[in-house]
């Protein structure tokens, strides 16, 4: 099941590829909601009395490098990967008035990036976390390039650096952490992974370049600054995938790798954490506020409320891990929602400056 959450986008990609441009939303919309009555069925099998992963799939592949395509959910992953679903099939079924031309590739790269998603959430060998989650990057870049606004082309240019910044340290992370538990070929898995010990001054040093790398794609302050130009120059549809669901592949690392693998050097740098987080928290809330324009304003509070996760990571008690997972399936759905009305107040009144939208309910506006 879990590998059909992954490729079934990719051949409903493919399918799509060869349908007419009026058959091509029919096409997208049952290979989207086939997708959700998985996610539905994924939730009723999982059991929720057991910590491991489950519903394992391995298969192996480049074993002298130690990359097995190993797949497994989670309590952490499970909701994520529902939440992909859900946004992927409200994108396909309602976004198509905002996007204008070349829908059929628009679906098609859509379904991509759902697959990537999917497939490094559900990763347990984390080279291959590292292969979806940069797959991820080349469907969204062009999506941002293409269907953005009048700065598409410098927002898509920054998301892509940034990105692959922040791929280039997740790399060098695990390729470290590989190499130093390496008996005598390089361990990948993740649960192999957290029975093994580290001094504490390397788990630190891997702990760092890891948060780094998860830092920049949540992104958390200062760390930040790519994702204020991308929302406001993508499309609504692209902005609610990206905030609502790609962004949280940094919340979810952060999660699963730098609190799961290095407990002792976590609890050791968690208040200076806590400290950054609740810097975060302010100054997403002190420059939202202001904001003139409304989808700009939205983007700079999103800064805040993944700061939030950040503090519940800091924590890293079992409830406040639970609170941080249930933020992030919230503020998922929450900000693309959000973003979602942002785009249907923009095509109804023609503007999104905040002076100018008063009297949003008069008649006149259609709202």
């Amino acid at each position: 099941m879990l590998s059909a959450l992954i490729w079934l986008p990719v051949i409903g990609a493919l399918a799509i590829t060869l349908l007419p441009q009026s058959q091509s939303k029919k096409g997208a919309i049952i290979v989207a909601s086939a997708i959700l009555i998985l996610d539905v069925l994924l939730l009723k099998q999982f059991d929720t009395n057991l910590a491991a992963f489950q519903l394992s799939e391995n298969l192996p592949w480049l074993e002298n490098i130690g990359l097995n395509y190993s797949l497994g959910v989670d309590g952490l992953s499970l909701p994520l990967v529902a939440l992909n679903g859900l946004l992927t099939w409200l994108i396909i079924c309602f976004c198509e008035n905002q996007i204008k031309e070349r829908f059929k590739l628009f679906q098609v790269l859509m379904l991509l990036i759902h697959a990537g998603v999917s497939g490094a959430m559900l990763s347990t060998n984390t080279l291959l976390f590292v292969l979806f989650y940069e797959l991820v990057l080349i469907p969204l870049y062009l999506i941002i390039a293409v269907w953005g606004g009048l700065q598409r082309s410098y927002a898509a240019m920054k998301f892509l650096i940034f990105t692959a910044v922040s791929g280039i340290l997740i790399l060098a992370g695990f390729l470290a952490l590989g190499w130093l538990t390496a008996n005598p070929t390089p361990i990948f898995d993740y649960s192999t992974l957290q029975t093994l010990s580290l001094p504490l001054e390397v788990q630190i040093t891997l702990l760092v370049v890891l948060l780094l790398g998860f830092s920049i794609k949540a992104p958390f302050v200062p760390f930040h600054s790519w994702l204020p130009d991308t929302y406001v120059e993508s499309a609504t549809p692209t902005v609610m995938m990206l905030g609502g669901i790609v962004a949280k592949l940094g919340t979810y690392g952060l999660f699963r790798f730098c609190v799961g693998l290095f407990p002792d050097a976590w609890a050791l740098l968690a208040p200076y954490i806590a400290i950054w987080a609740g810097l975060g928290v302010l100054y997403g809330a002190m420059v939202a506020i202001s904001q003139k324009d409304i989808k700009r304003m939205v983007a700079y509070s999103s800064i805040g409320h993944m700061s939030y996760i950040l503090l519940a990571a800091a924590a890293a008690t079992p409830l406040s891990l639970i609170g941080g997972i249930g933020q992030m399936v919230s503020h998922g759905l929450v900000l693309a929602l959000l973003f979602y009305l942002v785009g249907v107040i923009e095509e109804k009144v023609g503007t999104r400056d905040l002076d100018l939208l008063n009297g949003l309910l008069n008649p006149l506006r259609g709202l």
